[in-house]
C-alpha cells in the first residue's frame, strides 16, 4: 500500500534522527546496540520501499548480532533480508532466510514471530505456484497463532487458505474458512479485512448455488467497498450480487446493480465488463423484465 506524502515526509525525518543516533552508537555502543539501531535503519526504508537500501543495514546488522550472540537479532535479521529478497521477487532466497529466522524464533520459543515466519515462508511459496506447500505453512502458522489466541493473524490465515481451496475449486472448504474468520473480523472492526471475508464468503455460497446466502455477505461487501471508495471491489462485489439476484429472479435488484457496475467499469477501463454488463441488460430487455 503507498504512503502519502505527510507519511513519507515523517519517515524521512525519522530516518535522519536514526541516522544521526547510529553515528554516535557506532561509537560508544555494543555490538547489539549498533545492531539494533542498522535494523531501525533498514526497516524505515523497507517502509519507503527502499528495498536495496533496507537490505545493506539488514547485511551489516546481521555481523553485529553475530559478534554479541544475540539470536533475536539474527532472527530479526533474517526475517528482514527475507521480505527484501520477496519485494525483489526472489522467493526461493526469501524462504531460505526467513526459513533461518523460523528456526532461531523456534529456538527461542517465540511463537508469534514464529508463526510470522511461517505464514511468511506461505506467501513466497504461493508466489511460486505451489499452493499446496503454501498451505501447509500457513497451517502451520495457524497452529501457532491459535495457541497465543491471535484473533486478527488467524482471520488473515483463514482468509488466505479459504482463498487458496476457492482456486482448487474446493468451494466448501473455502467457505468453512471464510464463515470461521467473520466473526473475528467484526469483533476486530477493521474494514478493509471484514469486506474482503464478505466479499469471499458471499462468492463462495453463490459457487455453490446457495444465492439467498451470498446475497447479504455482497449486500454488506458492497456497502463497505462503497464507504472505502474502492471501486475495484466494489465493482467486484456488485457484480456478483447481480448474479445472485439474477438466479432468485430479482429482476429489479439485479438491474440495480448491473446499471451501477458499469460506470465502475468503465472508470477502471474494463470494456469487456462494460459489453458483458449491456449484454445482460439487453437479455432482461428482451425477455422484459
Amino acid at each position: 500500500m503507498s504512503i502519502s506524502d505527510t507519511e513519507r515526509a515523517h519517515i524521512l525525518e525519522a530516518l535522519q534522527h536514526q541516522r544521526n543516533a547510529l553515528a554516535t552508537t557506532r561509537i560508544t555502543g555494543e555490538p547489539g546496540e549498533i545492531g539494533k539501531g542498522l535494523v531501525h535503519l533498514a526497516e524505515l526504508h523497507g517502509m519507503l520501499e527502499d528495498h536495496a537500501e533496507s537490505r545493506r543495514h539488514y547485511e551489516e546488522a546481521l555481523g553485529y548480532f553475530q559478534t554479541a550472540g544475540d539470536k533475536h537479532g539474527q532472527a530479526q535479521v533474517y526475517f528482514g533480508l527475507g521480505v527484501a529478497r520477496a519485494n525483489f521477487e526472489d522467493h526461493r532466497g526469501a524462504i531460505e532466510h526467513i526459513a533461518k529466522a523460523a528456526f532461531l524464533f523456534n529456538e527461542l520459543k517465540d511463537q508469534e514471530n514464529e508463526a510470522l515466519c511461517r505464514a511468511a515462508i506461505g506467501e513466497s511459496l504461493r508466489s511460486l505456484g505451489q499452493a499446496k506447500a503454501a498451505e501447509e505453512k500457513y497451517q502451520e502458522a495457524l497452529l501457532l497463532y491459535r495457541q497465543s489466541k491471535n484473533g486478527p493473524r488467524i482471520a488473515q490465515l483463514l482468509l488466505d487458505i479459504g482463498d487458496i481451496r476457492m482456486e482448487a475449486g474446493e468451494y466448501e472448504a473455502a467457505r468453512k474458512r471464510f464463515a470461521e474468520a467473520l466473526p473475528l473480523l467484526e469483533k476486530e472492526g477493521e474494514p478493509e479485512p471484514l469486506a474482503l471475508c464478505r466479499l469471499l464468503l458471499g462468492e463462495a455460497e453463490g459457487l455453490l448455488g446457495n444465492h439467498n446466502s451470498a446475497r447479504p455477505f455482497l449486500q454488506a461487501a458492497v456497502d463497505m467497498y462503497s464507504d472505502l471508495h474502492d471501486h475495484v471491489y466494489e465493482a467486484r462485489a456488485r457484480w456478483d450480487l447481480s448474479i445472485a439476484y439474477t438466479f432468485a429472479q430479482e429482476w429489479k435488484a439485479a438491474r440495480a446493480e448491473l446499471e451501477a457496475v458499469i460506470p465502475l467499469f468503465e472508470e477502471q477501463g474494463r470494456h469487456d465488463d462494460v459489453a458483458r454488463a449491456r449484454k445482460v441488460l439487453a437479455h432482461f430487455d428482451a425477455r422484459g423484465v
